[in-house]
């Protein structure tokens, strides 16, 4: 045993120090990338970083006024012209709320949701990037913020809440969606979209639109947590899209035009201030449009039957813009000369109703398999916004564009999308990123105009007499920390500092967020204050040595909860991390990357209970087992779930044959025939913690323990199961690991887990 200890020492009450050598550096995750190049991941943000102030960019005196739409069908800030530069993003509302895990594209390592949105922020206004098109519901059923009819999330609606604020500060608009076409995420399409019968139903069913209806009326009269904004009041926000990409197969002519009508009034009648448009890609039906026939503008005779109809869909007087999206790698009408009818079509159609006109969406593809290259990439982007500024320099209605998808260095998007930035994202190292950067130069310099005779009153705000109708809270910051302390209108909501990164906690220690403030502690087998630095020890170097691997499925069958003290645990202000959904039920599992085999060795000696890791090398996964106790509730509770790879009901653990191999990005048109990806798990076994008697209790039968290995290949300590040799990590600290082991009378019934180790009050600085 090692004479060296784990230290683990909070954080002093003296200001935060400023770490002279720069931030430490993300991994190397280059093995993993399926032989694709990764721009490098942001490092963690130091305490001088820009996106840490939140003040540093106090706003616009624009931000005082709502976008409109002037006499001139000119898109209009106060009296000057305003040009949308746009892009979409993804999963604002997870980000914003905290999430641990985003689906559409992996966080950056060391990175929170809530940093990524005010990095790509910063990053906005460098590049005259000035619209931000996002999902006011949610994209996925785990973070939705209507999970039932009726049903709100205030923690993920809290999410939105901290993306308007920080597109507040950064002088950046919003357009937001209020329910989507494809994702199940809960506003209204959860409860009715599949088939195409079902489609119908969405836009005609009673009980359906007033689910729409109850949550439109939800969101627009939302009160801001943050700023104390009500939503409807706030000009922050430019518009609204009534649904993201409507689609209604073979449906009656005129189903998604009634349905407009309705929706579009409603918002209207609820909230006069913001603009309004559909959100669709743009369609056209075998109708008439005032006696034009644009079928042939249509991709395909098949878009005729989407149940869309581009004229009428926008001509209802709740309408105010026309929007569309283009698709031509999905549509498979990639050519040049297509692309720029597509887009003149649309202008034409908004000339002939006096609207102005936005391209919401674009993107283009790369796709090894049908040799889409970076060059078509680049190639098509200049031919867009070739075609945008040609007509907004002759004054025709269109005036806005907003590409697909942006993704910050060090995203990597899912396996079966091809991983890296998948088919759409795009980095901002990519080349493709600087045409991008020119273009938000273009319409920046179309901005500004002022037009003669404009009121100066049209479009203000209520609140304009005090942009200032913000309350400022950085008396409660800790330590100077911007970001930190409380936020609110009356400055009493507790920021979350470990969830939002605004902490100055060192690399290798958790932070603990307390009410109003937060301390830091290095992780076990690191000696440091927890906010200069933390080092590692001798025990740690020796660490791994103290614990032996097994091919196959071994004994220590029940997950263990995981220490919030350790290398892999963040705080989910969410709460869907614990849901069974989630695959973290019951604290079981990293809620964040565990980047190495030895940081999930740190959790299993901070994490009470715990004498075996299973960990991923691929999808950076770390799970704690330990034998039948009390400090495992899936293997003591009733009617337990399935458990994690490697324990009763998950999945088996595969033989480890290394690194997978590159799979081109996508494989096939159709990503959901793409090979599915395999995790691979490893296990590994305290020497001097592993016990095989926990295999043999008959009082626990029912758990179905697996079968004992081979003892030969680990170093087995305690022999008696009813009264087993207690031992504990071999490096101590503060956090030190009760029992592995729990007497067999604990394992009778379920027994609730303990809170963790009471600190002295006197080691807990209040961090101020």
């Amino acid at each position: 045993m090692s004479s060296s200890s784990f230290s683990s020492i909070s954080s002093p009450t003296s200001p935060a120090v400023d770490n002279s050598e720069g931030p430490p550096q993300a991994p190397d995750l280059s093995q993993y990338t399926n032989g694709y190049t990764v721009p490098p991941a942001a490092a963690p943000e130091t305490n001088n970083s820009k996106r840490d102030h939140p003040m540093s960019m106090m706003p616009d005196i624009n931000d005082n006024y709502f976008v409109r739409i002037g006499a001139n069908r000119q898109f209009m800030i106060g009296c000057e012209s305003f040009y949308p530069s746009i892009w979409n993003q993804w999963e604002v509302v997870a980000a914003g709320a905290g999430a641990p895990q985003l689906s559409g594209a992996k966080l950056p390592p060391y990175v929170t949701g809530p940093q990524l949105i005010r990095t790509l922020m910063d990053e906005a206004v460098q590049a005259n990037l000035t619209v931000m098109r996002a999902w006011a519901i949610g994209v996925t059923s785990l973070y939705s913020i209507q999970p039932r009819p009726g049903v709100f999330s205030e923690a993920i609606f809290r999410g939105l809440d901290y993306a308007l604020d920080q597109a507040r500060q950064h002088n950046i608009k919003l357009i937001l969606a209020f329910d989507d076409n494809w994702q199940q995420s809960g506003a209204a399409n959860g409860y009715q979209f599949g088939s195409g019968e079902q489609h119908l139903g969405y836009f005609t069913d009673p009980f359906i639109k007033q689910i729409y209806k109850g949550f439109v009326s939800k969101v627009i009269s939302r009160t801001n947590t943050i700023n104390g904004r009500v939503y409807r009041d706030d000009p922050t926000i430019m518009a609204w899209d009534l649904i993201n990409e409507p689609r209604c197969q073979r449906c009656p002519p005129g189903t998604i035009r009634t349905w407009v009508e309705e929706m579009a009034a409603h918002v209207k009648s609820r909230d006069p201030n913001h603009l309004v448009t559909v959100g669709e890609e743009g369609f056209w039906s075998i109708s008439l449009n005032d006696g034009v026939n644009r079928t042939g503008c249509n991709p395909g005779a098949w878009a005729m039957n989407e149940g869309q109809d581009f004229f009428l869909d926008h001509n209802s007087s709740s309408i105010d813009f026309l929007g569309f999206h283009s698709w031509v790698d999905n549509w498979g009408k990639v050519d040049e000369d297509y692309q720029r009818k597509w887009i003149q079509c649309h202008v034409d159609d908004a000339e002939r109703m006096g609207k102005p006109l936005i391209l919401e969406e674009f993107g283009k593809w790369l796709n090894v398999t049908l040799n889409a290259t970076l060059e078509q990439r680049k190639n098509y982007l200049h031919i867009v916004y070739d075609e945008v500024n040609r007509n907004i320099e002759q004054g025709t209605p269109l005036q806005g564009v907003g590409f697909w998808q942006w993704y910050d260095p060090g995203q990597i998007a899912p396996f079966s999308n091809g991983g890296v930035a998948g088919e759409y994202g795009i980095y901002t190292t990519d080349e493709a990123f600087d045409i991008i950067r020119q273009e938000g130069a273009f319409l920046e310099s179309k901005n500004g105009q002022s037009f003669d005779g404009c009121n100066p009153m049209l479009g203000l705000a209520p609140s304009f007499e005090t942009d200032m109708d913000v309350t400022n809270c950085d008396y409660t910051w800790i330590n100077n920390l911007p970001g930190t302390g409380f936020e609110g209108p009356n400055c009493t909501v507790d920021v979350n500092e470990c969830v939002r990164g605004t902490h100055n906690c060192a690399f290798d220690a958790a932070c603990i967020n307390t009410d109003g403030s937060f301390f830091c502690e290095c992780y076990l087998g690191y000696e440091g204050d927890g906010v200069t630095g933390c080092t590692a020890t001798s025990a740690l170097e020796e660490l791994p040595s103290r614990y032996v691997t097994l091919s196959r499925q071994g004994p220590l069958v029940c997950d263990v909860e995981y220490s919030k003290y350790a290398p892999g645990y963040i705080d989910d202000p969410t709460g869907a991390s614990d849901t069974n959904e989630s695959g973290n039920e019951m604290g079981i599992g990293s809620r964040s990357p565990v980047y190495s085999a030895r940081d999930c060795m740190v959790a299993c000696e901070t994490s009470p209970g715990c004498s075996s890791i299973v960990w991923s090398p691929t999808s950076y996964r770390c799970f704690l087992h330990g034998c039948p106790s009390h400090f495992t509730p899936l293997c003591t509770a009733q009617n337990q779930s399935p458990g994690s790879p490697g324990t009763i009901g998950g999945p088996t653990l595969p033989e480890y044959t290394g690194p997978p191999a590159p799979v081109p990005p996508p494989c096939t048109l159709t990503p959901s025939l793409c090979p599915k990806p395999i995790d691979t798990y490893l296990t590994w076994y305290s020497m001097e913690r592993w016990d095989p008697n926990c295999t043999t209790y008959q009082e626990n039968a029912h758990i179905g323990l697996a079968p004992e290995p081979s003892i030969g290949k680990v170093v087995v300590t305690s022999t008696n199961s009813t009264q087993p040799t207690r031992i504990a990590s071999t490096l101590s600290g503060p956090r030190g690991l009760a029992p592995d082991i729990a007497p067999s009378s604990l394992l009778q019934q379920a027994v609730p887990a303990p809170p963790p180790p009471d600190v002295q009050a006197s080691s807990v600085p209040s961090g101020r």
